[in-house]
């Protein structure tokens, strides 16, 4: 895992520099907080005798303050005591706030990173990912994966504290220390058991909190199924089971910290003990390098506790981030890659040859399906659900490529067209209507940055959405709500309609947009769509016999392959699947 941390943090986050900063600092502090405990020894050494010079410590402090013409004496020990106190605080404050910018930085880099990685991602990612475990990562292990690198700035800090509180202590009584440090080695020991126990529980709590948060976005986002199906208790009691997993791993995690804590605890006491006896019985040391060796001991311990605290919490925070590096590892590169030739606009006809495809290697949704859809004109797709129609649009605005055949506008493969400028001119309007949690006028002008405010009404106008816009609170800067809940079904669809076509496409793809309608929204729609003929190509998906009856050319599927194709008249006169497909509509 540290390997992980090392290629997400340095080679991939790259923000070397303020995390030597932080490092540089902890070393400062380490290194003044050595001097200043070996003032201890000659303060201790006046308060106990009245002059300080007994030990070699305080004789070599004595020559250093000699040298700058300052006298070895308690008032000036306590001003330089003082001095150091302050200046090591300072450098505490500034090493904290670099350590909470550089946190803070992490968990924005690989919330955006993620998320910048996702909406790359084709579209085939996400039939085999779950939200809920996308939002996972995105919020609660992005959390804890940051906290990794705060985690290991503390532990190198305490490391080199340690280090320098142990430097001080042997030279001002290297035997005893030795004891000491023996004893601090075998406490240490002693708790990897500990935290070996709080990965395994950390691990375990990572794939339970995901559990959850999969529980709670599928409730959130289903609750209209819930409560068309009474599932109110059942999903409740499904969702309790779930949180309460997370909530049983996070005690386990604090039992185990609970039990850090004691052990730490009868530990510093039994240290404290087994120094105040070596020191005055086996080493017959001065009761001021004893009290300085306490002092140094009371010092350590915290940052020993500390360090093994944060061991934990490094193994807890680890796990998180390597289910971040899994998440980003899967992020490979998109398969759907824009050509290179812009294209302008439609001067003849998109042609599909042969084409054939399948989600996911599973059975083929489309089967060597041949038609063309001429410029200016208006063609319908029309088949039973399943026979393949919104999958034809998908491949349209090539969200895939086929994995047969191939789709020509105006003789040039669409793989090589430059993917932006061929979707820039195309409007479409689906059945499954999403609008964004924002007004209605940014709604609407969604992705179209030289769109004006008269654009925008126009458009609506256009859709007839224009009389019920302005009767909303606030008109055009009525925020909608998530998902657009504050609107009607048809309201929905007439601002995705007026969204599809306020950028004037070339090319305006209907994948059953006039389904959530009443007849005279619909016919109002299509009179708009006959009045664009000849400037606009037109797409429709549709199953109403007035959407599509006007259409130049209508293609009808079934099971993934085109069974028959002709204008309205034609289909009716020959009595095939068209005709019986009309006729059992209108109740034959």
């Amino acid at each position: 895992m540290l390997r992980e941390f090392w290629d997400i943090f340095v080679k991939q986050y790259g923000r070397t520099g303020l995390a030597m900063s932080i490092g540089g600092l902890a070393l400062g502090i380490s290194l003044l907080e050595g001097f200043n405990i070996g003032l201890l020894v000659p303060m201790l050494e006046t308060l106990e005798s009245g002059e300080a010079g007994g030990h070699w410590v305080s004789q070599a402090l004595a020559l250093g303050f000699g040298v700058v013409g300052i006298p070895f004496r308690l008032p000036a020990i306590l001003l330089a005591l003082g001095i150091l106190i302050t200046i090591v605080a300072g450098l505490k404050y500034l090493r904290l706030v670099l350590m909470a910018k550089m946190q803070s930085e992490f968990i924005t880099w690989i919330r955006t990173t993620y998320m910048g990685s996702l909406l790359r991602a084709d579209l085939a990612y996400f039939h085999s990912e779950q939200m809920g475990s996308m939002t996972n990562i995105l919020t609660s292990q992005a959390e804890r994966a940051a906290a990794s690198a705060g985690h290991m700035a503390e532990i190198i800090t305490g490391l080199l504290l340690i280090m320098a509180y142990m430097v001080t202590a042997f030279l001002i009584a290297p035997g005893l220390t030795a004891g000491a440090f023996g004893m601090v080695l075998i406490v240490s020991l002693g708790v990897q058991y500990y935290v070996r126990r709080a990965r395994e529980k950390a691990q375990e709590g990572v794939e339970r909190n995901r559990e959850y948060q999969v529980a709670a976005l599928e409730n959130l986002s289903g609750i209209h199924v819930i409560k068309t199906f009474l599932l109110e208790k059942s999903r409740w009691a499904d969702f309790s089971s779930r949180a309460g997993a997370v909530g049983l791993v996070t005690y386990q995690i604090g039992k185990i910290r609970s039990k850090l804590t004691i052990i730490q605890e009868v530990a510093l006491f039994v240290m404290i003990g087994g120094i105040v006896y070596l020191g005055v019985s086996v080493f017959s040391l001065d009761i001021a390098v004893i009290v300085a060796l306490l002092f140094i001991l009371y010092r350590m311990m915290p940052r020993v506790a500390g360090l093994n605290t944060l061991r934990q919490d490094l193994a807890e925070s680890m796990t998180s981030l390597h289910a971040v590096a899994v998440a980003m590892e899967a992020q490979v590169q998109p398969s759907i890659v824009s050509g290179q030739t812009p294209f302008e606009s439609l001067k003849k006809d998109i042609v599909l040859q042969d084409i054939g495809f399948s989600y996911n290697g599973s059975g083929p949704v489309l089967d060597r399906t041949s038609f063309s859809i001429e410029k200016g004109k208006m063609t319908a797709i029309v088949g039973a659900s399943g026979a393949g129609k919104s999958t034809l649009m998908e491949l349209l605005l090539r969200f895939y490529d086929p994995a047969a055949g191939h789709i020509l506008v105006d003789g040039v493969d669409l793989k090589d067209l430059d993917l932006e400028s061929w979707r820039r001119y195309i409007g479409v309007v689906s059945q499954d209507v999403f609008l964004f949690n924002d007004t209605v006028a940014n709604n609407i002008g969604l992705g179209r940055p030289g769109v004006t405010a008269t654009d925008v009404e126009m458009a609506s106008k256009q859709a007839y959405a224009h009389d019920f816009i302005v009767n909303l609170p606030q008109g055009y800067d009525t925020t909608i709500g998530d998902r657009g809940w504050n609107l009607s079904g048809g309201q929905r669809q007439r601002i995705a309609l007026a969204r599809a076509i306020v950028g004037g496409p070339q090319i305006l793809v209907l994948d059953e947009a006039t389904s959530a309608l009443d007849s005279e929204s619909e016919q109002l729609i299509q009179k708009y769509m006959n009045g664009i003929r000849g400037t606009c190509t037109l797409v429709v998906v549709a199953h109403r016999t007035a959407t599509i009856r006007n259409a130049d050319t209508i293609v009808v599927l079934q099971d993934g392959r085109i069974v028959e194709q002709g204008d309205w008249d034609s289909l009716m006169d020959s009595a095939g699947v068209f005709a019986n497909y009309q006729q059992l509509q209108a109740g034959g």
